[in-house]
């Protein structure tokens, strides 16, 4: 079997009015679509992440710059193939869109091989269950939105049968250093006091048992994180994720050390093991989120779990983007034993809902089960993706 071609899909459906994490302003929703044909009729598909960045650039990064090193290549040498692209962009291709590129062929490589194994990819990776815990990923800003919309939405996500939520926090600009300046739409900011507000809406809105997980984006400050911790005591926060910005390490550890009962999760936009080795090895996180259409895909997702678990950390697979990757997570968190949660994002996303053929299954407390059909198990509308490319 050989790659005969490499073909990236720009998705892209905008939004009437936006939404907003602590940070970033949300105007629509965009996917970058992997498929790796071979001279059989096999092909693989996959998904490349871009975190804010220009989606015609990964496109362009992944159709003139790795699909050519990956012509007539047996497309089964995984790790080869992923060698070969990361050496061949080793100056540029560790981090970034590069490194997003990378990841996203990896997947479609790995979904190929199990079509081609005739196994699931979670089977490929040494299956640990049938099925894996998901968390309604929501909880967002918007203009007009009131503590009674926000415990509404999360009443719906009850009655869905989620047993565990997060929600955003941190569009703020009670500190001095807060990115939220730089940023898009920031004038869309409340105070410190309104985001612990928040907080209680929704303990109030889920009840006692209910898991609650904050995300802040990166944007608040140490200061902030340690003043709360009484609060996140009283509301059984289960875990706090990306606090402060990704690369304080030092205030990553300050926390930690702070905060004994409340779990910290991070940090999703990195992509280089050394930097994630650096955190874990100073104690600084409790559950590592990576994000598999960033960080290497299959291939080096796999390695980051290795070095969470050899630091008896746990695991919580992110996403913000299309059923392909939210598959993906399926197939990755089915194979490790100290995956905690999977991401299951509840905002609008025609690429989430409408982009498969048969929606992926899940049970009454929306556990989703790992799909059984080879590689990632997945049927794409290619007419979906046709409605939506630009």
């Amino acid at each position: 079997m050989k790659i005969t071609n490499i073909t990236a899909y720009c998705l892209s459906y905008p939004y009437k009015d936006f939404i907003a994490d602590g940070l970033s302003c949300v105007s629509g929703r965009s996917s970058v679509l992997v498929r790796v044909d071979t001279d059989t009729e096999l092909y693989g598909i996959g998904e490349a992440v871009t975190f804010g960045g220009s989606p015609k650039a990964i496109q362009t990064i992944i159709q003139q710059q790795l699909a050519p090193l990956l012509m007539g290549e047996d497309p089964l040498q995984i790790e080869y193939l992923f060698q070969k692209m990361q050496w061949n962009n080793w100056g540029c291709g560790r981090y970034g869109l590069i490194k997003g590129g990378i990841s996203g062929i990896d997947i479609a490589l790995w979904d190929l091989l199990g079509k081609a194994a005739n196994l699931p990819v979670a089977r490929l990776l040494g299956q640990h269950k049938d099925r894996v815990k998901s968390y309604a990923s929501g909880g967002f800003y918007a203009p007009g939105k009131t503590l009674d919309d926000l415990k509404a939405e999360m009443e719906r996500y009850l009655k869905m049968g989620y047993h565990a939520f997060k929600i955003k926090v941190g569009r703020t600009m009670d500190i001095s250093q807060n990115p939220l300046q730089y940023a898009r739409g920031n004038d869309l900011r409340y105070s410190y006091d309104f985001d612990l507000q928040r907080i209680s809406a929704v303990r109030e809105a889920i009840g006692p048992t209910g898991t609650l997980m904050i995300d802040m984006n990166c944007t608040w400050s140490v200061e902030q994180v340690l003043c709360a911790a009484p609060f996140f005591d009283s509301q059984n926060i289960y875990w706090i994720e990306e606090p402060i910005r990704s690369d304080d390490l030092r205030g990553y550890v300050r926390i930690r050390q702070f905060l004994p009962k409340v779990r910290v999760a991070g940090i999703e936009n990195e992509q280089g093991l050394s930097k994630l080795e650096q955190y874990l090895q100073a104690g600084a996180l409790d559950v590592v989120q990576m994000n598999l259409g960033w960080c290497g895909g299959f291939t080096q997702g796999s390695r980051i779990a290795a070095l969470a678990m050899a630091h008896h950390k746990s695991i919580a697979p992110h996403t913000f983007f299309s059923a392909i990757l939210h598959a993906a997570n399926i197939h990755f968190a089915a194979a490790n034993p100290h995956t905690l949660y999977i991401e299951s994002e509840e905002n609008e996303n025609p690429f989430r809902t409408v982009l498969l053929k048969e929606p992926l299954e899940h049970d009454a407390d929306m556990c989703f089960f790992v799909p059984q059909k080879p590689g990632l198990g997945v049927a794409v509308n290619w007419d979906v993706v046709e409605r939506y490319s630009v």
